[in-house]
């Protein structure tokens, strides 16, 4: 003999499953956390790829994946449990629609294309910029990146573009190590510290770093960073920087600085805005210039035939200040341009384009 079930029973088994579809529908997918895989893992490592966290994609939730999610997590300031729920996944999602970004002092379109993973040419097409000439105050549309248009639509796909402040979203940008650079410099650049840098990598030994490495540079005091350096002349390097058999003396010396042959009386560009802080001469070194940036960052240009300005004077970037030449100890005409951060020399070709 069979008894029927209680006519309660019933409409509490109804109500629960009410309740259990509408939280389905609202959230399709599982919670993702450590020690999970499958297909949703590897799309999530995609997005976070995409962006610029650290993480490989093989489907599998381990440690690497754990950590990057509760970077992001910090960065777009949600709970930093490292597990993928509806609101993390929606703010991930959220990376691909079209931002628009108000531009402060330190921004340059390659920051910010870092920042936000797109790139400097998406940018300028977006904004239908004909060079990447930018100004404090100026609204630029960042484009969705190339990640987010292959996702499914969603609410957060349809809803306009969202304004947000410098610091946007994540708040650190990604940075790629290049040879010869160390934590200090690249904490120096971006006007943060070393501490900063090795918290937000977990590095146990900031002093080493690997070329080709991706660090997570957190945003120094209001987004600033050290302007972008420009050329100081066009030509040749005829002597890169690091050890070398000195050309005059025939023993092997550091040479703190690139050697960029161009004829006597070449224009010699300041490489970035600054104040002159030694005009005259420099021993070895010739006619020389120094350019204070701020931060700690210092350029020098020598063996110059004439100097155009005067210690104490403001310069821009792109201004003429000297003429090249052959003066001090050199065994051709060439600008000899160095780079020092706190007074120690890091190689041009680090921080120019």
């Amino acid at each position: 003999m069979h008894l029927r079930r209680p006519a309660a029973f019933i409409v509490l088994v109804a109500l629960i499953t009410v309740i259990f579809s509408t939280a389905a529908s609202a959230y399709e997918g599982r919670v993702l956390q450590r020690n999970m895989r499958g297909s949703d893992v590897a799309e999530i490592q995609k997005m976070l790829e995409a962006i610029g966290y650290e993480v490989t994609v093989d489907g599998r939730f381990g440690r690497q994946t754990e950590d990057a999610v509760r970077t992001f997590q910090q960065d777009t300031g949600l709970l930093a449990d490292g597990i993928v729920g509806p609101e993390t996944l929606k703010a991930l999602r959220a990376q691909g629609q079209n931002q628009v970004h108000k531009v402060r002092r330190g921004d340059s379109l390659s920051v910010l294309a870092l920042r936000y993973g797109s790139t400097v040419a998406d940018i300028m097409a977006a904004n239908d910029l004909t060079d990447e000439t930018i100004y404090i105050g100026q609204k630029l549309i960042i484009p969705a990146t190339s990640y987010g248009e292959k996702l499914e639509e969603s609410e957060a796909a349809r809803k306009p573009a969202a304004e947000v402040e410098s610091k946007g979203t994540p708040v650190m940008m990604t940075y790629q190590v290049q040879s010869g650079e160390s934590t200090y410099v690249i904490a120096k650049r971006f006007n943060t510290t070393v501490e900063a840098i090795a918290e937000a990598n977990g590095l146990k030994d900031p002093s080493y770093l690997r070329v080709g490495q991706k660090l997570l540079v957190p945003a120094g005091e209001e987004g600033a960073a050290v302007e972008d350096f420009a050329w100081p002349a066009m030509g040749p390097i005829s002597s890169g920087y690091g050890w070398r058999t000195h050309p005059i003396y025939k023993n092997r010396q550091f040479h703190g600085g690139i050697d960029i042959a161009v004829p006597s009386g070449t224009d010699v560009k300041a490489a970035a805005s600054g104040t002159v802080i030694r005009a005259g001469d420099m021993d070895g070194f010739g006619l020389g210039i120094v350019i204070d940036h701020g931060n700690g960052v210092t350029s020098w240009y020598g063996h110059n035939s004439k100097l155009l300005v005067k210690a104490g004077a403001k310069v821009v970037k792109g201004q003429v200040i000297a003429k090249s030449g052959n003066t001090g100890i050199s065994t051709g005409p060439h600008l000899d341009f160095r780079i020092k951060v706190d007074g120690h020399t890091s190689n041009p070709l680090i921080w120019l384009p």
